[in-house]
């Protein structure tokens, strides 16, 4: 998955690369100076984002765990995974129901799953209609869930149990005509609490 996207961002950074040389050679033409301002102004914002997404496919070593606001991330790691080449152009939304509570999870960790869920899930769509993606993030006083579903799975969202309960786990469900890649993750209030009763 990792060389897929990366091949990915290659060729977006190609085509940003040739937008540039063109705007370049255009230059010199003095009526189209407004133009080619504009356009390199658009041009510039597209290269920083290619470069956090470069970023967010080297994700920091593993580490200990620490909170984490799944809404401040989610964004990012979603785009980075459609611009995997067998998955450019599938649509997909994002939802992030208010008031999940910080996840305390390895930031990296998330930064080298979400991704590959999201694929996971973009490469399902393929095979229903309409071929859309769902990724959501819901919570509880336990748990913080990134789901990515599609078909049939879209709105079929639940929360675990205490089933594995302070650890973080992946959770899959494939039908016929859909399915559902999930990322399980401890909420900060429930690894304290989980902390507390073991010490």
């Amino acid at each position: 998955m990792r060389d897929g996207l990366l091949r990915g961002l290659t060729h977006a950074l190609s085509n940003r690369v040739m937008a540039i040389t063109t705007l370049a050679d255009l230059a010199g033409d003095a009526s189209a100076v407004a133009t080619t301002r504009s356009v390199l102004a658009s041009e510039g914002g597209r290269l920083d984002a290619l470069l956090q997404q470069y970023r967010l496919l080297s994700p920091a070593p593993p580490s200990p765990a620490e909170p984490l606001n799944i809404a401040d991330v989610l964004a990012p790691l979603v785009e980075l995974a459609g611009r995997h080449p067998d998955v450019v152009g599938t649509p997909c939304d994002v939802r992030v129901t208010a008031g999940v509570q910080p996840a305390f999870v390895d930031a990296g960790q998330v930064g080298r799953i979400v991704p590959a869920l999201v694929v996971a899930a973009m490469r399902a769509a393929r095979r229903v209609h309409p071929p859309r993606v769902q990724v959501d993030v819901l919570g509880d006083a336990r748990w913080v869930v990134i789901g990515a579903a599609v078909g049939d799975a879209i709105g079929a969202r639940s929360l675990p149990g205490e089933t594995n309960a302070g650890a973080t786990a992946v959770a899959i469900t494939e039908t016929p005509t859909g399915a559902r890649y999930e990322l399980l993750m401890p909420t900060l209030a429930a690894a304290r609490r989980c902390d507390r009763a073991s010490g």
